[in-house]
């Protein structure tokens, strides 16, 4: 989009892939830059968020695949839904190795 091609389902596709990084550090992507030079090293430079080492492997695939710089090579979201189905027991089963930071809590201690 940002380089003035047809706007498809794909741009969403990538913004998922984001979002899903989003969720998983509980940080904004591209914090030490402005919009425009987030898009441009987005675009030009294939510049993509850190995934943290411990983040996983099934869910990094996932976005990495959300974030080919093709857009053609992204997955539909029908993929998107298949994999994440196909990993929930993976995901659930080691959601704190997954760190979706933004839905962990700190527990209150006394």
């Amino acid at each position: 989009m940002i380089q003035h091609r047809s706007y498809t389902q794909k741009v969403d596709v990538y913004s998922f892939g984001i979002v899903l990084w989003e969720l998983i550090t509980g940080l904004l992507p591209f914090q030490n830059m402005t919009a425009v030079q987030a898009a441009f090293a987005v675009v030009n430079k294939g510049v993509r968020p850190t995934i943290p080492i411990d983040c996983l492997p099934v869910l990094s695939d996932i976005m990495t695949f959300c974030w080919d710089s093709d857009p053609d090579n992204r997955p539909t979201f029908s993929q998107v839904v298949k994999m994440l189905e196909a990993a929930e027991t993976e995901i659930m089963t080691n959601i704190r190795k997954a760190r979706f930071r933004c839905c962990i809590h700190p527990t209150a201690t006394g």
